[in-house]
């Protein structure tokens, strides 16, 4: 499910471009499963201004273009995910309706009263989450009972709409940076379907996913393949970062040096033992309040079914900083793992250990590559 673009082909390649670097990830089809054909990644740090690099079309589209050579990569055609900051998500009920024209209408009458733009300046799409097939009520002794039987016909009324939409600005930007690459952009979709295309497939029970990146975090609850809560929130890895350069008086190179030598450890040593570093504390316990809200809003939902999630998932370049899993789990009470993005890719034994070090930070490039495999 994207944005744009529907038509199947045989290319797979995802690309995710951050805010400070790109990664891309390019798949084959293998009767039915993903394989790896060739991956690659490159990070640049952000302009003093703050400037993102998708916000730099055309230094962007060379570097993607340089990447793509480096890694051989023969696709000529990719799919792109708008990040989750900058997408307008919202899940609707409306009265069903036969005719296309009117239930659009009333889409986009409710859209407008909750977009941050005009929906002239946007690009939206619509995904209905209620098939034709409505869900048989529930029976007690062998009989629905008349409370059952009243919802089940209240639903019947009214059908679950997510709307996606970004600005068109927004769009171009990509646009230009895929033909700066000389790379015809199939689809752009969103990182929340990637994310849950590369870590949580065809479950369908509640799951948080929580996106650890350089200098934001995404919270993402999904219930039955559906992002229902989104929330992006300015809080990453680069806090660490900061906090080493003013602590043991780092320059940003030797800082970024130590963060990631943290990394590799805890990558290599699953028996680290002792509570969570006092350095990450301060960053921590701010998501741990975010997490906690998403899974109210959750909860609180009219629209969703369940209303609990089972568990937590870490992903992104800053969900290997030691300790994490543990302190979330913990402090949450909930079940914390690492996702595997490369879990339903295949590709070389030689492979695994680099590959599973990586992995955290190529979950959206991942998923994009998948996208055809749907």
């Amino acid at each position: 499910m994207g944005l744009f673009g529907h038509s199947k082909s045989n290319t797979y390649l995802g690309v995710d471009i951050g805010a400070s670097g790109i990664k891309l990830v390019e798949l084959a089809n293998q009767k039915g499963r993903a394989q790896l054909m060739t991956y690659g990644y490159t990070e640049l740090p952000v302009t003093e201004g703050g400037e993102a690099l998708f916000e730099r079309p055309k230094e962007a589209g060379l570097l993607l273009a340089e990447l793509m050579k480096q890694t051989g990569v023969k696709a000529t055609q990719a799919m792109a995910a708008l990040p989750s900051s900058r997408v307008f998500t919202t899940i609707l009920s409306v009265p069903a309706s036969k005719d296309k024209k009117m239930l659009k209408a009333m889409i986009d009458a409710e859209v407008a009263k909750l977009s941050p733009l005009p929906l002239s300046e946007m690009i939206t799409y619509s995904t209905f989450l209620d098939g034709e097939e409505e869900k048989k009520p529930e029976k007690k002794g062998g009989e629905a009972t008349l409370e059952q039987t009243q919802k089940q016909e209240e639903k019947k009324k009214h059908v679950r709409v997510l709307v996606t939409g970004a600005a068109k600005t927004l769009v171009q930007t990509y646009i230009e940076i895929f033909k700066a690459a000389k790379l015809e952009l199939k689809a752009i979709d969103t990182e929340s379907f990637a994310f849950i295309r590369s870590l949580v497939g065809k479950d369908k029970s509640p799951i948080l996913i929580l996106d650890l990146g350089a200098r934001r975090t995404n919270i993402i609850v999904v219930e039955k393949g559906i992002p229902f809560v989104t929330r992006s929130i300015n809080i990453g890895g680069s806090y660490i970062t900061d906090r080493l350069k003013s602590q043991m008086q780092l320059g940003d190179e030797q800082a970024e040096r130590m963060k990631r030598d943290m990394i590799h450890m805890n990558a290599q040593d699953s028996g680290l033992v002792g509570g969570l570093p006092k350095l990450f504390e301060p960053m921590v316990q701010p998501l741990v309040n975010e997490i906690r809200y998403a899974l109210q809003l959750y909860a609180n939902m009219e629209l969703s079914e369940e209303k609990k999630c089972e568990k937590i998932i870490l992903t992104g370049g800053s969900s290997q900083l030691p300790r994490l899993v543990e302190y979330f789990s913990g402090t949450l009470n909930m079940n914390v793992y690492r996702g595997d993005p490369w879990a339903r890719v295949v590709y070389p034994k030689d492979l695994a250990t680099v590959l599973e070090e990586i992995g955290p930070r190529m979950s959206v490039a991942i998923g994009l590559g998948m996208r055809e495999l749907d």
